[in-house]
Parts: structure tokens; sequence; C-alpha cells
């Protein structure tokens, strides 16, 4: 016997102006970059705290100390954040947000990145 279970669940997005304005007046959150090194990529957001997505449920309790916990990954179409913020929902985790545009729009509006 199987089962399949479906979940509706809303997350609530940040843009890159919402994101600017958490830093600038350095708001308590934590940005996780969820894609590392994972195809090639060798960037993450300035201040991004990497946790590859496949590991951020085992280390939610390190999130926790974060009013707000915001995830990213590629860009738009990539669901490794989605997938991350949904599963972090699941578990009881308070304020899960995502940033859609991940790293490419970050990068093609010229904000500030660091090598990995």
């Amino acid at each position: 016997m199987s089962y399949q279970i479906a979940f509706n669940i809303s997350l609530e997005c940040v843009d890159k102006d919402e994101l600017l304005e958490r830093f600038e007046r350095k708001a308590d959150f934590v940005l996780v970059d969820t894609i590392g090194t994972y195809g090639g990529n060798r960037y993450r957001i300035r201040g991004a705290t990497t946790i590859p997505y496949t590991e951020v449920v085992d280390r939610r309790k390190d999130l926790l100390k974060y009013k707000e916990i915001i995830v990213y990954c590629k860009e738009k179409t990539c669901v490794a954040s989605k997938k991350v913020a949904s599963a972090l929902k699941m578990l009881n985790v308070p304020n899960v947000k995502v940033y859609e545009g991940g790293i490419v729009e970050w990068m093609d509006n010229g904000l500030p990145v660091e090598e990995l």
C-alpha cells in the first residue's frame, strides 16, 4: 500500500529591494544560500550563509536564533529555495521567506557578492 499526500503551503517572498532594505537597516535575519558550488556556481550574496539545500532541514536549529530566515537559490525558476522554505514551514520554523530572484538577479543588478 502507498499513500500520496499533497500539501498546500503558502510561501512569502521578498524582492531584491526588500532584501537590500534588510541589509541596510541591519535587520535580525539570516540569508541562506542553498546553491553552494552546485552547477559550478562560484558566488553568493555578500553576507549570506551557504547551506546546501540538502542540509538546511538538518541544520535548522542554527537558523532559529534569527527573527527571519530568507532562502535563495539561482533564479526564479530554480525550486531549491522553495523546497527548503516549504520543508522548514512544515517543521513549524517561523518567519521563513524566499528571495526568488536569486544570485542571477542579484549579480545582474551589480549588487555585492563574495566568492565561495
